[in-house]
């Protein structure tokens, strides 16, 4: 029997916290990475701590908020335990401030407001050495959706950074964490503004400038940003084969 039949595929477990907010355009990355997914809705159950690799999706809520959403502290205690145990997380968004969290580092609404459009990021010296941003622009655009904020993760290697969050990007130990939305392509950009009118006035955005404006420079930047996507999946397959040997 081949390698190919014999040897399972490592398990990503997804954790989902609102239906709009999918994991789009990674799913593709993790499956050619070699992963099987499995989509977790507000929950965590048995053996998912254990999993190849855990990805925490972005939400609504803030990570403050996790005695109103408890879901939150029983997915805050398997990543501060994966991060124990060297098995890697992706966070994107609300992840990546729940894994600041777990490293210790304060989550709090932005005091400079929402954030919500296409913004560049500005790749670091680390992260243009490391494979996630290896052969990236020096800097690109991304989406960005949040209105909260984290104070320096210490130990963590900041891989980008924006004007307003000096880790945008930042590797911590063999997980990593996406501040931004790397996973969001046009069309879920255009049906989160149209779907979410309230975050749109939070952040004094106006829907036409969102659609005329940042949606071509989504749709530009998909070939940075897909590269950003496969460099990541590839990454964290080689850390999770890493595990493995």
């Amino acid at each position: 029997m081949s390698d190919s039949l014999s040897t399972p595929r490592p398990r990503a477990i997804l954790f989902q916290h609102d239906l709009p907010v999918s994991a789009g355009a990674l799913e593709g990355a993790l499956v050619r990475a070699g992963f099987t997914l499995e989509t977790r809705f507000r929950e965590v159950r048995p053996g998912d701590a254990d999993a190849d690799l855990v990805v925490v999706l972005g939400g609504y809520m803030g990570v403050y908020e996790a005695d109103q959403h408890p879901y939150l502290h029983e997915e805050l205690a398997l990543m501060e335990g994966r991060l124990a145990r060297r098995r890697p997380c992706l966070g994107i968004c609300l992840g990546a401030q729940m894994l600041a969290a777990v490293s210790g580092a304060r989550v709090y609404p932005d005091p400079k407001g929402m954030v919500l459009g296409v913004e560049p990021i500005h790749v670091t010296p680390a992260g243009h050495a490391h494979p996630v941003f290896s052969g990236a622009p020096a800097s690109f655009p991304v989406v960005q959706w949040h209105g909260d904020t984290f104070d320096t993760v210490r130990g963590a290697e900041a891989l980008a950074a924006s004007e307003r969050q000096p880790q945008e990007a930042f590797l911590l130990s063999n997980s990593v964490g996406f501040l931004f939305h790397p996973e969001v392509v046009p069309p879920m950009l255009e049906s989160w503004v149209r779907a979410l009118p309230e975050s749109l006035s939070r952040s004094g955005r106006r829907l036409e400038d969102v659609l005329t404006e940042d949606l071509p420079r989504l749709e530009a930047a998909r070939t940075e940003i897909d590269g950003l996507l496969e460099r990541t999946a590839r990454f964290l397959a080689h850390e999770v084969s890493i595990r493995t040997r």
